[in-house]
């Protein structure tokens, strides 16, 4: 039984650095999460910065698990926007 055709080619697939890589575009859409710092290792999001508010620091863990984190390591340091 053939299970993989002739043609296609078969290519290991680093699933950190493409969990790594989606949540820095979607982080990068979203000024709320552009300044978080996002490193993957063993499936492992290691989330690392500053956000404003606990909706941002739920944002960031669900867009994490969304990108295919098996575990979100959330290391966000909620601080206060200053007054202008």
């Amino acid at each position: 039984m053939q299970l993989v055709q002739e043609d296609f080619i078969v290519r290991e697939v680093d699933h950190d650095g493409m969990v790594c890589n989606t949540l820095l575009e979607w982080y990068g859409r979203r000024p709320s999460l552009r300044d978080v710092e996002v490193t993957v290792l063993n499936g492992i999001a290691i989330l690392r910065g500053r956000i404003t508010t606990q909706q941002d620091r739920a944002r960031a863990v669900d867009l994490a698990l969304g990108a295919g984190a098996d575990e979100v390591q959330d290391e966000l340091v909620l601080t206060w926007p200053q007054a202008a």
